[in-house]
């Protein structure tokens, strides 16, 4: 007897949360207020080092590319200088700003509370549920993916192409969505490989939405549209100017830090299934919840096409040193989820399995691998401020 009563207060503190949230997601602007909560919980659960944005050599070559882009010189000063000279994202801004590192780090900031902003509409475009918004928006939020547009201070620019992919995800306009796929490519080599994402997520949305079959003919009727074809047009053009870039004003340029060296190496290895959890964390469960229910409806063809798609991201993220940033691109992974799971499972029930993942979500620290191994854990508010405390009074806790 007792332990169905245990059940039966989980069950009524879940009730009465839920209701609690839909009761303060009032008015027109409530989820620009949802984002705003959620933008500053996870600030203060994950404090960005602004201390690293004094020290990082990559704003020193970021504001030497923005000079001479074609000419910044001493790549071999630093291993990170030589993966940078086709990243032109932050050499821009840096150039608009007048290399104004404060500046450029509120822009990244504001444009990663548009990224959770624009990611909650979504969901709730699907679901018309707030509470199950304010669930996703509040996991989201404590994930890799988001925080990193706080957290990022040594000038990787991660973020930028985070936010354009988004946009590639949801603009109509065949121009709008060569010139994001373009701006996230010119931010990092990643967003080319992400780009296929941008494909499966337009493939599935036409599947569900348009309530077409899954059959194999069906899926690959889908996979020939519009937005494939604009994306192949955008892989196409960066790939060739590229090539001329390189082969004109870096001729001879290699990259050493990715390939088999790195995936075999030890110290890569030991921290393989670290980022395979904390660039994800709870939000596996919504994607293990999606295959589940294509699996189980016999949507087999856009399952087998979307593990594809993981094992691509997994694989090629495994290539290169920072793991978590290289599965960070794997966010349009989860809109995709939330759109399966929206037309195919009851709202309760999906509330549920959100509510859980934002659960872990929140709880996880946030930790994630640089380099060979080099796990790093962006410390909550209270043991920042231990740390300054420790700093003004000498007591030497810590180094």
């Amino acid at each position: 007897m007792s332990y169905l009563t245990t059940n039966l207060s989980l069950s009524e503190k879940y009730a009465h949360l839920s209701r609690f949230i839909e009761q303060r997601l009032t008015g027109k602007q409530w989820l620009w207020q949802l984002t705003l909560f959620c933008a500053v919980l996870s600030w203060c659960l994950a404090v960005p080092p602004y201390t690293v944005m004094q020290s990082s050599d990559a704003w020193t070559f970021i504001k030497m590319q923005s000079q001479d882009l074609l000419h910044p010189g001493d790549l071999g000063y630093y291993i990170r200088r030589e993966n940078m000279v086709m990243r032109w994202m932050l050499p821009l801004m840096s150039f608009l700003t007048g290399h104004n590192l404060v500046l450029i780090l509120i822009i990244q900031a504001l444009l990663g509370c548009l990224f959770l902003y624009l990611c909650s509409r979504e969901v709730f475009r699907q679901t018309h549920d707030k509470v199950l918004t304010a669930f996703f928006a509040l996991g989201l939020s404590n994930l890799f993916v988001f925080s990193w547009f706080f957290v990022d201070t040594a000038g990787y620019g991660d973020s930028f192409a985070y936010f354009f992919l988004l946009l590639a995800l949801f603009v109509r306009n065949p121009v709008l969505l060569f010139i994001c796929l373009q701006c996230a490519f010119f931010t990092d080599e990643r967003a080319i490989i992400a780009g296929g994402y941008v494909i499966l997520w337009w493939i599935t949305r036409r599947l569900v939405e348009q309530g077409e079959s899954f059959s194999f003919s069906s899926v690959v009727k889908s996979t020939l549209a519009l937005p494939t074809w604009i994306v192949l047009l955008a892989w196409g053009v960066y790939l060739v100017f590229r090539r001329y870039i390189m082969s004109t004003y870096f001729y001879g340029h290699s990259y050493s830090t990715m390939g088999s060296p790195v995936l075999f190496a030890d110290a890569h290895r030991w921290g393989l299934g670290n980022s395979l959890w904390t660039s994800f964390e709870g939000t596996w469960l919504l994607l293990g919840a999606a295959g589940y229910v294509l699996y189980s409806t016999h949507r087999r063809w856009l399952l087998l096409l979307l593990l594809v798609g993981i094992g691509v991201l997994i694989t090629t993220g495994i290539l290169v040193h920072d793991i978590d940033r290289a599965l960070g691109y794997g966010f349009p992974f989860l809109l995709i989820s939330t759109l399966i799971l929206s037309r195919s499972i009851p709202l309760p029930e999906f509330r549920k399995i959100i509510f859980v993942m934002a659960i872990i979500c929140v709880i996880h620290p946030l930790c994630y691998t640089l380099g060979y191994n080099k796990v790093i854990w962006a410390e909550p508010l209270p043991v920042k401020a231990a740390m300054a405390l420790d700093r003004m009074l000498g007591w030497g806790w810590f180094d």
